[in-house]
């Protein structure tokens, strides 16, 4: 497992995407509140995936690769927003979680990493 916390902070994003998959689940309205059906529930585990093993193996360009996946995908959500096609049958929720970890990842990828010796 890595030691750097940036890499830990671009895991726990991964998983985040991964878990997200956990609103499809629900039936509920009360604790339905993002809405990830259709192509949704392929573009957020499998982004967050990505997000994870980037973490694990200490790469940032792999981290950099899966938020910047993430926040082209909640542009095209933003686009399609209420509108026919809407390609990950989402609403402005779905808008609203995949740009905060496409944003989430892109500022762990990019942060100044320490030096190996200190």
């Amino acid at each position: 497992m890595t030691r750097q916390p940036i890499d830990r902070a671009a895991m726990a994003l991964g998983v985040a995407g991964v878990v997200s998959l956990g609103f499809s689940l629900t039936t509920s309205s009360n604790n339905n509140f993002v809405l990830v059906e259709g192509l949704g529930l392929l573009v957020f585990p499998v982004l967050g995936a990505v997000a994870v093993v980037g973490g694990a193996i200490g790469q940032r360009g792999v981290v950099l690769a899966a938020g910047a996946a993430y926040v082209a995908a909640a542009l095209i959500q933003l686009a399609q927003f209420g509108r026919s096609p809407n390609w990950l049958d989402g609403n402005g929720s779905t808008f609203a979680l995949l740009l905060s970890l496409g944003i989430g990842l892109l500022v762990v990828g990019f942060a100044p990493r320490p030096a190996p010796g200190g």
